[in-house]
């Protein structure tokens, strides 16, 4: 009797565990797709018609700066992503236009990037 409750234990905690591990890993790739979309698709902070925000970029405004100060402000829901998304497309839109930059918190990652690269 006590081997075959002894048996069932160790099925029910095994159970347990690969439940768990299998929970754990969907979790992880749920993260890694949203992370990845937000990075590589057309994602916005808000439904329109959104808020007007208007930025304003200094000379010499670090790219990560910029990212935090849009995060900061509503505009970008993960200032990492859109940062990320800067670094993919920098190299077609020569240099960040500094100045005031009127921008609404429902534009999507490229429209962003449209307006302050001064596309």
């Amino acid at each position: 009797m006590l081997r075959v409750v002894r048996n069932i234990l160790i099925v029910l905690l095994n159970l347990v565990f690969y439940g768990l591990a299998l929970f754990f890993c969907v979790k992880i790739a749920q993260s890694g797709y949203h992370f990845t979309y937000d990075v590589l698709g057309e994602t916005c902070a808000e439904l329109p018609p959104g808020k007007e925000v208007t930025l304003i970029i200094r000379t010499g405004q670090s790219e990560y700066e910029i990212a935090e100060e849009l995060e900061a402000r509503g505009v970008v829901e993960n200032k990492v992503s859109f940062y990320l998304r800067m670094k993919l497309e920098k190299s077609g839109r020569g240099a960040i236009k500094a100045g005031s930059h009127s921008l609404n918190t429902s534009m999507s990652y490229s429209e962003i990037l449209d307006e302050i690269y001064g596309g």
